[in-house]
């Protein structure tokens, strides 16, 4: 889940923001060939705003986490999107997930994670609503296919939780495994945590964790599960506010690798950190994970002269496995400008990792002080090199076709083989602040 773009909508709406998933490693394929296939809105009849503030794919199915949704209870909404028989095309939701149980302000959609049959959906303040412990509600395919509205088929929660803690800020999963970041908040004065679930042997259904994941270093507010990914038996919870080698809150990525019996309560097996990080640069702001490959994004890193460029750090795993270690390659735009956020989402598959720049200007070159203020958007498209990675940039990048001013996209995002989703959640094009989610393919 990836993680998503916050800094200007915190200002005006959110509070939380999420998610992006780890999917198996897939061919390599070009970074210069994707095309727009399809662009996915909330039908008429959903009222609310922020579409796209996370989104997921798996297969024929995409999904995509609506939040703020004023229909209903208020709780928010998540909205799933299947591949029509012709292929992917315009279209709106043909199922709707809700909780059974969701009041007014849950932010129920604010993450989401999709595998084979499953659809994960984060509620960052479930229960005690403001500022609840958060849940993770988990979807089943039914017979009859992802169609009308839906309520889960569990809810997952912290045995320990308590209020502020956001579990469901984040969502992944991977085979039997889900994982849920609960990062704490402003008022919480945690660490943060990543919670573990696995899936019990006939099927998902209410549980707690089976373990907890947290930092051995850690403080109070580095939201560690601000964003998380797995894949296979390994978990990466990024923390955003971390103390990284220069000792200040430059942010950082914690690997957890499950033990040989199982998932248990741990602390990480490695810490990932920039060797040129800053404070406030936010690495682990977002997190993808494929295999021996991390993505970790730093949406506030300064980039040369530019402050707020942002970047995504890619480490691979060392031969003998992940421990403590800097980044081996560094990704920027080859057209950065201050502000434009990349790394406000990452995401990795195959060779390519795609990054989104959420406040990427591509219209004039507008400025409001240092900042480009068009703020359209837009994804970053980087292919390993033969050789592995290495420091590059990229004018790679990706638009959607109607995204313009202040659309963000790029907040949220997804990747596996031959499909990118991402997220434009404040595109006002239907109606202000409405949102939607593009859909991008290689031939």
């Amino acid at each position: 889940m990836q993680k998503r773009h916050t800094r200007s909508i915190s200002a005006a709406l959110l509070v939380f923001f999420f998610a992006t998933n780890a999917y198996p490693q897939q061919p390599a394929r070009p970074a210069d060939s994707w095309m727009q296939v399809a662009k996915l809105t909330a039908s008429s009849d959903q009222g609310g705003e922020l579409v796209g503030t996370s989104v997921a794919i798996d297969g024929d199915t995409a999904v995509v986490g609506y939040p703020y949704v004023y229909t209903g209870t208020g709780a928010g909404e998540a909205l799933v999107f299947v591949k029509p028989t012709k292929g992917w095309t315009n279209l709106t939701q043909t199922a709707v997930l809700v909780p059974s149980d969701g009041n007014s302000g849950d932010y129920f959609g604010i993450a989401v994670a999709a595998q084979g049959d499953v659809i994960v959906v984060g509620s960052a303040q479930d229960q005690f609503n403001p500022g609840g412990p958060g849940a993770a509600y988990v979807f089943v395919k039914p017979a009859g296919g992802w169609k009308g509205q839906l309520t889960e088929t569990a809810k997952l929660i912290a045995s320990d939780g308590m209020k502020w803690d956001g579990l469901g800020t984040s969502v992944s999963i991977s085979g039997n495994t889900i994982v849920a970041g609960a990062p704490g908040s402003v008022s919480s004065s945690t660490p943060g945590a990543g919670y573990i679930f696995v899936r019990p042997t006939g099927g998902w259904k209410n549980a707690t964790q089976t373990a907890k994941l947290i930092a051995s270093d850690g403080r109070t507010f580095d939201e560690l599960g601000f964003s998380v990914s797995i894949d296979g038996n390994t978990a990466i919870t990024g923390a955003p506010y971390a103390l990284g080698r220069s000792n200040q809150k430059e942010g950082a990525a914690y690997v957890f690798v499950e033990p040989s019996g199982g998932w248990k309560d741990s602390t990480q097996t490695a810490k990932l950190v920039a060797s040129d990080g800053a404070m406030y640069d936010a690495l682990g702001y977002s997190v993808s994970i494929a295999r021996d490959t991390v993505v970790a994004g730093a949406l506030d890193a300064t980039v040369g002269s530019n402050p707020m460029q942002g970047a995504a750090y890619v480490f691979v795993e060392p031969s003998g496995g992940w421990k403590n270690m800097t980044q081996t390659a560094k990704l920027t735009e080859e057209d950065g400008e201050p502000g434009d956020l990349l790394g406000s989402s990452v995401a990795t598959s195959g060779n390519v990792v795609a990054a989104g720049a959420a406040e990427y200007s591509r219209g004039p070159n507008l400025k409001q002080g240092t900042r480009a203020f068009w703020q359209e958007g837009a994804l970053y498209l980087f292919t390993e090199p033969s050789g592995g990675w290495r420091t590059a940039s990229s004018k790679t990048k990706l638009n959607g076709s109607d995204a313009r001013y202040r659309a963000w996209l790029g907040s949220s995002l997804a990747l596996k083989g031959n499909i990118i989703i991402t997220g434009a959640p404040a595109l006002s094009y239907l109606s202000p602040w409405q949102g939607a989610a593009y859909l991008f393919e290689l031939p």
